[in-house]
């Protein structure tokens, strides 16, 4: 019997990765922004919870109960794992993190939930906030030169710090063997699969908002001409700066809700091919500067990369050239379907929608004409 191919992990990556997708949208789609390092912004939400959230999970601890945080220091040197002068060390360390974690601050902050959504708050905040500092530093040198520039500039920005900074430096996240991070419920899937479901419908709702505002209409105008958006008095520079910061923070929020599924990742886990290259493929598909063919690109794909996915099951037995080639099908296929798309529609599914303004009869009424 076969099993059904849509689980829940998979409707949890469909609802992340609709989050990034949209937020490259308002980026690329809206404002002609090419970031190639969005993958960075993403790890930047999970790292609030993994890097910081779990630290600041075992200061609440031992702030609150010290003498579990000191049962908790005293199992560990028991055990022979280390002699740690405080719970937040202990946290912080790869050796000690998974029991402290799983044994302590789990169980701890499940039966304290007026703390946990205290922790959960600040956490969100700094997952914001780190996204908004770290879009701002990374684009503020080359946000008034050309597009390429700053697409190679974000691209190798996100390559140095997930995988070079935070992938070798164990005082960070653990280094290439990670560190535990910070859960909201007792649930891991279910707990990711309600955020990333509201953070994607706020998303959505905020990205259309976005959309048909003025500031939209000037997203607009500094994609398809910078030079004439900045005679007519726009501070193109400022806008993409804008553009960037928010849409990091959108990305954040995608990486916050999928590490509460994986709380165990390493940094390398949020690579430029998976949370960069295969979210620009979603957005060309479903189309450029329209939300609803983002989020319509994002599920075909990931349906279409889900059966190719499940191939050695439905075609077991075959032989083993064709069973070492189908794990790369899927990275194929997204090359695949990007030349086709740009070759015969370049617009993708759902073209781009003109923006709405404020009807004119609408306006000569108000003013008594």
């Amino acid at each position: 019997m076969i099993q059904n191919p849509f689980t829940e992990t998979w409707i949890l990556l469909v609802l992340v990765y609709i989050i990034v997708t949209i937020s490259l949208n308002l980026e690329a789609g809206f404002t002609g922004i090419p970031n190639f390092g969005k993958a960075v912004f993403v790890f930047m939400g999970a790292w609030a919870a993994q890097g910081i959230g779990i630290r600041l999970a075992a200061y609440l601890l031992e702030k609150t109960d010290p003498g579990l945080a000191a049962e908790a220091l005293k199992h560990l040197q028991e055990i022979g794992i280390g002699t740690y002068k405080s719970l937040v060390q202990a946290a912080g360390d790869t050796d000690a993190n998974r029991i402290v974690v799983t044994s302590y601050i789990y169980p701890y902050f499940q039966h304290h939930l007026a703390l946990a959504a205290l922790l959960f708050t600040a956490v969100l905040a700094i997952a914001l906030a780190l996204s908004a500092a770290m879009g701002l530093f990374a684009s503020f040198a080359a946000v008034r030169l050309r597009e390429e520039y700053l697409a190679i500039l974000l691209l190798s920005f996100s390559e140095l710090m997930v995988m070079v900074i935070f992938q070798q430096t164990t005082s960070l996240n653990g280094g290439p063997q990670g560190i535990w991070a910070m859960r909201f419920g007792s649930n891991g899937l279910r707990t990711a699969l309600i955020l990333a479901a509201v953070f994607a419908a706020i998303t959505f709702l905020y990205a259309e908002k976005l959309a048909n505002s003025p500031m939209g209409r000037a997203m607009r105008a500094v994609r398809d001409d910078e030079i004439a958006a900045g005679v007519y008095g726009r501070d193109v520079a400022r806008i993409r700066l804008k553009v960037i910061m928010v849409s990091s923070m959108i990305a954040a929020l995608a990486g916050l809700a999928f590490i509460q599924a994986t709380p165990s990742t390493v940094s390398m886990g949020f690579d430029r091919v998976k949370w960069t290259f295969f979210p620009w493929a979603y957005l060309i598909l479903g189309g450029m500067a329209n939300n609803v063919g983002a989020v319509l690109g994002t599920v075909i794909f990931l349906i279409l990369q889900r059966l190719v996915q499940l191939l050695p099951v439905y075609i077991s037995g075959t032989s083993t050239t064709i069973m070492t080639i189908i794990p790369y099908l899927s990275n194929i296929l997204v090359g695949v379907i990007i030349i086709l798309v740009l070759y015969f529609r370049p617009q993708g599914i759902l073209p781009e929608k003109p923006s709405k303004t404020v009807d004119f009869h609408r306006i000569l009424v108000e003013e008594g004409e």
